[in-house]
């Protein structure tokens, strides 16, 4: 059984088209910790058939310590610090993994060096990466730069073992990087981009769209970046963990517009933001991969439980544990079937029914759509359309149609979250 637990700058500021103002917003229902207590997300429409299972990308958040505190992390406010990691626990959720063929693992959440507390001597990461590779699994690992020196400098083997690497940025300019970080980290992400560029390891500078850093002069500059260090640009535009996330909100205007300046200056590697699949009528588009390609593993949590949830920035369908649980088993659970019911009949969505985009967008980010909705009525539901519904938006910009993705590119974040990643040209 398993237990229950912009392209112009005046848009970064421009709030009043825009329905998500906090003034607007009651008090919202979402309590981060809650789950720690009891199951919280709502199982809808039982009766309704789902999706396949084809769980292939996963993501692992490590430990439960980080130096940092990053305005917009969807994971501090919804953790506590708990036990270490264990060769035994490791041990176990690898074989899990292996079992039900994952094929791919991001390690990240957290810095993923600290697996065991601050000081990187008690890190079990290269153990950890060590286990998966040996189990044929790739593995990737997102950083804001000091996981990636430390691993390159004192387990330069298991260094050259990643598969990918994704460094995080919050801002391409120092200063507005560091100050959003509350540390002077830029110089350390820049280091391990030219350290993933010296060894020929496949790189991305990921960033977090939200409404100050999302704009014309932000996204030149990402661009500009990623071509001198030869990477990829992700971009997950702000999730609303927290009912404060959403004052940095892109505005719709703002998340086309950007997107649009993306497509016209990168070729897509990964179009896994569903309404962007929409627009540019993107012929493979599956929807939201959470439940049904990928899910997260979370921190460990004060008494020792692994929690796993389809999606993770919903800590509400944080279900089971993985020291004692099944994988098989927690993968069908009822947290994870109603992602799958929600993919499989995006029609059940208001406002979703006959929509001639459908079948790219069913409905578009679950996560956003939950937590959105949540923030702006006080009600729980993953059978909600997506805030940027193009229907809705209707964008004035365009977007190249039927774009296809490189099929010989394998990066650990491909189909794994609701994500966009292209490659400068």
């Amino acid at each position: 059984m398993l237990k229950g637990c912009a392209m112009t700058e005046e848009h970064s500021n421009q709030q009043e088209d825009f329905p998500w103002t906090r003034k607007s917003l009651p008090l919202s229902v979402i309590n981060p910790k809650e789950h720690f207590d009891r199951p919280v997300g709502p199982i809808e429409h039982e009766d309704a058939d789902e999706c396949a299972i084809d769980i292939k990308n996963i993501g692992w958040t490590l430990g439960n310590d980080c130096p940092y505190r990053c305005t917009h992390c969807y994971s501090m406010s919804a953790r506590e610090k708990g036990m270490d990691f264990s060769l035994e626990m490791i041990d176990r959720i690898v074989g899990q993994l292996a079992l039900n063929g994952v094929e791919t693992v991001n390690l990240g959440g957290n810095e993923p060096l600290f697996t065991n507390g601050p000081n990187p001597r008690n890190t079990l990461l290269p153990q950890i990466i060590d286990g998966l590779v040996d189990a044929g699994i790739i593995v990737g690992l997102t950083t804001s730069g000091i996981t990636g020196l430390h691993l390159e400098r004192d387990h330069n083997a298991q260094w050259r073992r990643l598969n990918d690497l994704d460094i995080s940025l919050d801002s391409p300019f120092e200063d507005e990087h560091n100050a959003n970080r509350g540390a002077k980290i830029y110089k350390q992400a820049i280091r391990t981009l030219e350290l993933a560029k010296e060894y020929g390891l496949d790189h991305s500078i990921i960033m977090c769209g939200m409404n100050w850093n999302f704009t014309r002069r932000h996204l030149e500059r990402l661009v500009e970046l990623a071509i001198e260090y030869d990477a990829h640009i992700r971009i997950n535009p702000i999730k609303p963990v927290e009912p404060a996330h959403m004052d940095s909100l892109l505005t719709a205007e703002q998340y086309y517009e950007g997107f649009a300046f993306l497509m016209e200056h990168c070729s897509p590697v990964d179009l896994g933001e569903p309404p962007i699949a929409a627009v540019t009528d993107y012929q493979k588009a599956k929807g939201c991969p959470c439940g049904r390609t990928s899910f997260r593993i979370h921190s460990i949590t004060p008494d020792g439980r692994i929690p796993v949830s389809p999606c993770v920035y919903l800590h509400d369908y944080k279900v089971g544990d993985l020291r004692t649980d099944d994988l098989y088993d927690i993968i069908r659970s009822p947290q994870f079937r109603s992602f799958r019911r929600r993919n499989a009949n995006p029609d059940l969505l208001e406002g979703c029914e006959g929509c001639g985009m459908l079948q790219q967008c069913r409905g578009g980010c679950a996560g956003r759509s939950y937590l959105h909705h949540a923030h702006e009525t006080g009600q729980r539901s993953l059978f909600v359309r997506d805030p940027y519904c193009p229907r809705d938006i209707a964008p004035k910009q365009t977007f190249p149609q039927q774009p296809t993705v490189p099929t010989d590119k394998r990066l650990v974040h491909m189909d794994y979250l609701c994500t966009w990643i292209g490659k400068p040209r």
